[in-house]
């Protein structure tokens, strides 16, 4: 376990043990940088704030298997080449509204739904976007290395690596969501979250685990 401080510098004005590197961040370099625990369970140790470092863009063009650990089976999750690119439309201001519900206090009603949700998602067709497996792969793609960063090919794109984290972990949930929704005829459901806040919800919550 990696214990990170938010203090950017050490306040023991009385000599007592100095502070690690790890322990030295200040608060926004934390939410920069970090990119949530998984960022900072990854963190290097002689370059802390390398997550906050500027990421290119990945070079389309090139996909290979995706970068797993050692006697894994391998993966290609590379998605199909499209020269088309459509870009993305804010929803309407009066869009149904999602409330994402603590996930220890999710009832049975919201769990049959889930459930219901995720069997229509992998029912669909292999070779549907928004089939189940097509969009682990979505994520399998940048977060395990199958793409090289433009104009550095040796260079992999490791969103949970880096700032992107946050932002790409984002959008990715966006259209989870409205992908479940839609199969379910529901414009308004949403992802549980874990509420660590919580005390009862610092725990895994079984019955949607």
């Amino acid at each position: 376990m990696v214990n990170v401080s938010c203090k950017a510098q050490n306040d023991d004005q009385n000599g007592q043990e100095q502070q690690s590197p790890l322990e030295k961040f200040d608060r926004r370099d934390v939410l920069i940088g970090l990119g949530g625990l998984y960022g900072a369970r990854n963190l290097y140790n002689d370059d802390p704030f390398a997550m906050a470092t500027p990421v290119s863009a990945p070079d389309l063009t090139k996909c290979s298997k995706a970068d797993l650990p050692a006697g894994a089976k391998p993966v290609n999750c590379c998605p199909p080449s499209a020269t088309k690119i459509i870009d993305f439309k804010l929803p309407p201001q009066n869009s149904p509204l999602r409330v994402r519900p603590a996930a220890h206090l999710a009832d049975k009603k919201y769990i049959v739904k889930y459930s219901q949700a995720i069997k229509l998602m992998k029912a669909l067709p292999a070779n549907d976007p928004r089939n189940f497996t097509q969009q682990a792969n979505v994520h399998c793609a940048y977060c395990d290395g199958a793409y090289d960063q433009v104009g550095f090919p040796d260079l992999e794109v490791q969103v949970h690596n880096s700032w992107l984290f946050y932002p790409f972990h984002r959008y990715y949930l966006y259209f989870y969501e409205k992908i479940l929704g839609k199969l379910i005829d529901d414009p308004t459901f949403a992802v549980p979250f874990w509420n660590w806040d919580s005390p009862s919800g610092m725990k895994n919550a079984s019955h949607v685990s």
